[in-house]
């Protein structure tokens, strides 16, 4: 069988291209509640709303999840949606990408950790659902308890922390979990991983994996973690890093004439995994 590596050019979701009419859904104030189940290996923070809408973060036999439920459906076949979350006084939204789950309302976030950190720091908090088909977005505005103990355990027994140990400050973090590399930087030598070998017999015939990394001046991609797979449990973030040393990045040309420097920005970036026959 040939295996086909996709590394694809996403767009950008703009938050400045939301339209002006938006549904607003009126705030509601909630606490967040931790829960534990050692027998599964899990851990999860979970807050919800009179509104429909629930908020967890979870960490499942090592793997880490943010979730949305209750949110208005996914069009019908799409894979994956964009959603922005803004929290505290933060004064934009981070807009990301999040994978529909199989109930259409709800969404897995591509960005999980970078999404916690976000959430913990509690007080307004917002969730923002671009429009569909020209219609109103929606905007779910919420007061939540600053909830940084409950979300650290979370992370904890995933093996993350609170706080990025790469300080990487967020002006400085390029790309939100859209396919390929974000548009400031492009491939100058493209990582070359393998199909990983079949786990308990089984291999997936396609899914992704979201990494993030430091580059240093020479375009070499440093302190790689991965931020979320799917499938999970087949080890496809393991065949992409393994891969990662001899790969190199370079500024876009607009990158490069806005002045910005390669050297210590984070790289977030989604590979996609396709087996063909």
């Amino acid at each position: 069988m040939r295996i086909l590596l996709r590394f694809t050019a996403g767009l950008l979701f703009l938050a400045t291209a939301t339209p002006a009419l938006a549904q607003e859904v009126t705030p509601q104030s909630e606490d967040w509640t931790f829960t534990s189940v050692p027998e599964r290996k899990a851990v999860m923070a979970s807050v919800g709303f009179s509104s429909g809408l629930t908020i967890a973060a979870r960490c499942l036999d090592g793997v880490y999840d943010v979730l949305i439920t209750g949110l208005p459906e996914a069009s019908s076949g799409a894979l994956s949606r964009e959603l922005g979350i803004q929290t505290g006084d933060q004064s934009q939204p981070h807009i990301s990408v999040w994978t529909v789950g199989t109930r259409r309302d709800a969404a897995f976030s591509r960005i999980p950790v970078l999404v916690a950190r976000d959430l913990a720091e509690g007080g307004k908090l917002q969730v923002i659902v671009p429009s569909a088909s020209g219609g109103p977005r929606t905007r779910y505005v919420m007061d939540v308890d600053a909830s940084s103990t409950a979300i650290e355990q979370t992370l904890t027994a995933c093996g993350r922390s609170l706080v990025d140990p790469r300080q990487i400050r967020a002006d400085e973090i390029d790309g939100n979990g859209q396919d390929g590399l974000p548009d400031t930087v492009r491939w100058k030598i493209m990582p070359r991983p393998d199909f990983p070998a079949p786990v308990n017999d089984r291999s997936p015939l396609e899914g992704y994996v979201v990494l993030s990394c430091v580059a240093d001046g020479e375009g070499r991609l440093t302190q790689c973690q991965s931020e979320s797979e799917q499938p999970a449990g087949y080890h496809l973030g393991r065949a992409v890093e393994r891969s990662l040393s001899r790969a190199r990045i370079q500024l876009s040309d607009q990158a490069a004439n806005a002045g910005l420097a390669l050297a210590g920005r984070m790289i977030v970036f989604n590979v996609n995994f396709k087996m063909e026959p």
